[in-house]
């Protein structure tokens, strides 16, 4: 296993080839995308007796390092940074698109650049560390690099106009010409982010003297944007914009758009009725648990997912979403693209951007086994998380469940906000006193017209086509060919788990967009907040609606002391989770740390690898199985937006910016004999 610095020096080493291979190969890509000797990508789920033996290890090793303190290593993720603030340049500073441009390596400007050694992998990346003691490592220089963001967002340039597809050159130069038609169409009929700073150069803040970034508001630096009462109301205006595009553009995607075909808009009346179908509910504690709609969170929660948002804005900080499952939340018989997190991921992480976060969001969903095992593992396999999902009820019921809802919010830095099924809550709310951050998606697809038949298919968006999915269930391929790579072993026509029982990419999408739409309404109400401070000639909100500290303390110490173990054989008040392994309870009330083998993993350096020592003849195991390289794919040709679609992911990244001075210009050449 390579480090995170290793692992970026070697593609860097790798992208700074210049490798001729075939026609037109502006730059060695080997391992910029990924492939294995075994044909498709498949994920292998180990047999029952191994599971049971790995799980029972994992719960006795680690509880019994956790209670001999031994893990201060681990918990001790702190560091330091910079004490004086920094000046960012607002060229390249909080609000303002990052990707595409010379990051692009999927494009002839930014390939000659990485062969040139410039662009973003060849900086000095420096990997924000937090300074509380439970944080998590849960970044790395690949996550910020983020080549393939820079390759999907980049909106003057088409991801499938990439000159790494093995197409002719008069194919890739129509595809940029529409997608440029395209971008100019969404942004003459749907708006565009059009943010600018007017000063060239800020201080930034210092958050190394406190914990959460929980600064005071008169901790910020004079002159930074935090406190600039003429530029946050110009910050809010465009972000309440962009959010209400993206909202109008998934409303519109699934057949409900505000403009009718007629060329009128929706009356009040027939707002108000889309509306209640694409509701939201925000509960209350007496409310019964809604039925129809999106999604519903209760009121408690609402108010710690603003907060989150709140504090992510303002602090310009990382927000995590994970999804912990079995195999259809992991997408099988998709391609891993198309499951639901990254589904959202795909058309949020470019709004987060402008709004000055970093979207991380992370699918660690595994085939057959669920959660169980990673939660033993506490929050170092999972990683750090503001929004958590458990989508895992094929595989798992009970004690499981709860585990994980109590390790979710005991372990790490973060307290997330958990959605689940209302009946896998358990006895979480009454063992938090009422603090814990709850909700739930619903099943729910009334909002959306049913397709019936290929005909009528075709007068139905897109997206929400086959909805059933009677037909068009799977569009997912093992390998796009390349015109820098061939691989040497024969590839699979599609990813193996094509099984009735998992959904395919329109179900994946359509539950994605559902992500989008609760985070999309804690990020309004969030402004809302932020406006009302302005109100009163306040740049920020007070420190209590934003700060995030005490709020995570209260909701832990209320678990912590709530919950109970029977005193007596009649009076067994254990919780669900203290029945899992009756003999180490304390699983369900300390932080719980530990290392696998499975991936994903938040950290690869949480690998038994690490820690395993070697036998006495000399003997330790080794991962026999190379990748052939490693990176990103380029995006398969047959799963592009129809032309003349909604494209939810254009609204996100269309911007006013004028398209950066770059040269994309290349040749084809003949491949070159040996």
């Amino acid at each position: 296993m390579m480090d995170d610095e290793e692992e970026l020096n070697s593609l860097m080493r790798e992208t700074g080839g210049a490798e001729k291979r075939r026609n037109r190969s502006i730059v060695d890509t080997d391992k910029i995308t990924k492939e294995v000797d075994t044909g498709a990508v498949q994920s292998k789920v180990p047999s029952l007796r191994l599971v049971m033996m790995v799980l029972l290890s994992i719960a006795v090793c680690i509880f019994l390092l956790q209670e001999q303190g031994l893990f201060e290593a681990i918990e001790s993720n702190a560091g330091t940074s910079e004490s004086a603030p920094k000046i960012v340049d607002s060229d390249t500073g909080y609000h303002v698109p990052t990707f595409g441009g010379v990051n692009n390596i999927a494009h002839p400007a930014g390939a000659k650049a990485v062969a040139a050694g410039e662009g973003i992998v060849f900086e000095d990346i420096v990997v924000p560390v937090s300074n509380h003691p439970n944080a998590i490592k849960s970044l790395n220089k690949e996550n910020i690099a983020n080549l393939f963001g820079h390759y999907i967002h980049d909106e003057h340039r088409s991801p499938y106009a990439s000159h790494l597809y093995d197409k002719p050159k008069e194919f890739l130069d129509n595809e940029q010409e529409k997608f440029v038609k395209k971008m100019d169409a969404v942004r003459k009929e749907w708006g565009a982010w059009d943010l600018k700073d007017e000063k060239s150069t800020r201080p930034a803040p210092d958050f190394t003297s406190v914990m959460y970034k929980d600064l005071n508001n008169d901790q910020f630096p004079s002159g930074s944007w935090q406190r600039d009462k003429e530029y946050i109301p110009k910050f809010i205006t465009e972000a309440r914009a962009l959010l209400n595009r993206m909202t109008e553009g998934i409303y519109a995607e699934y057949g409900t758009p505000l403009k009718k075909a007629d060329g009128t808009t929706l009356s009040d009346a027939e707002k108000k009725e889309r509306d209640d179908k694409w509701i939201v509910h925000v509960t209350g504690p007496e409310d019964p648990v809604p039925t129809t709609g999106i999604a519903y969170i209760s009121q408690v929660a609402f108010d710690g997912l603003v907060r989150k948002l709140l504090h992510a804005m303002i602090t310009n900080d990382e927000f995590y979403v994970v999804l912990g499952g079995h195999s259809a939340a992991a997408g099988h018989g998709n391609d891993f693209h198309q499951n639901k997190v990254i589904s959202f991921h795909n058309i949020m992480e470019p709004v987060f951007d402008k709004l000055g976060m970093r979207l991380i969001s992370r699918n660690m969903a595994m085939g057959g086994v669920g959660t169980l095992h990673f939660s033993l593992g506490g929050g170092d396999l999972y990683g750090e998380a503001d929004f958590m999902e458990w989508d895992s009820s094929m595989t798992e019921k009970g004690p499981a469940v709860d585990l994980f809802n109590k390790q979710a919010i005991l372990t790490g830095e973060r307290v997330p906000v958990i959605f689940s099924p209302s009946s896998f809550h358990y006895n979480v709310m009454a063992e938090t006193n009422g603090t814990a951050w709850m909700g739930g998606f619903i099943v729910d697809n009334s909002m959306i017209p049913e397709t019936v038949d290929e005909v009528q298919a075709l007068t139905i968006p897109y997206a929400a086509r086959w909805m059933n999915e009677k037909l068009e269930k799977y569009n997912s391929i093992c390998w796009e060919p390349r015109s820098d790579y061939t691989p040497n072993t024969e590839q699979a026509g599609h990813p193996s788990g094509q099984a009735s029982w998992h959904p395919g990419f329109r179900v994946h999408q359509w539950q994605g967009r559902k992500y989008a739409l609760v985070l999309m309404k804690g990020l309004l109400a969030a402004l809302d907040k932020w406006e009302q401070s302005l109100e009163v000639d306040e740049p920020l909100p007070v420190e209590s609606d934003w700060h995030v500290g005490d709020s995570y303390k209260t909701i832990r110490e209320h678990l912590t002391t709530h919950i109970t173990t029977p005193s007596t054989e009649e009076d067994d008040v254990r919780s669900h989770c203290e029945t899992l392994i009756p003999w180490i309870r304390r699983i369900c009330r300390v932080r719980m740390h530990g290392f696998g083998m499975w991936k994903p993993r938040a950290h690869v350096d949480y690998d038994f690898m690490k820690i395993i020592h070697p036998a006495l003849n000399g003997y330790k195991p080794t991962y026999l199985q190379k990748q052939v390289y490693d990176g990103f794919n380029v995006l398969p040709l047959n799963q592009a937006i129809p032309d003349g679609e909604i494209d939810v992911h254009a609204i996100a990244i269309a911007t006013t910016n004028p398209p950066p001075d770059l040269d994309h210009s290349w040749q084809e050449e003949e491949e070159e004999e040996e």
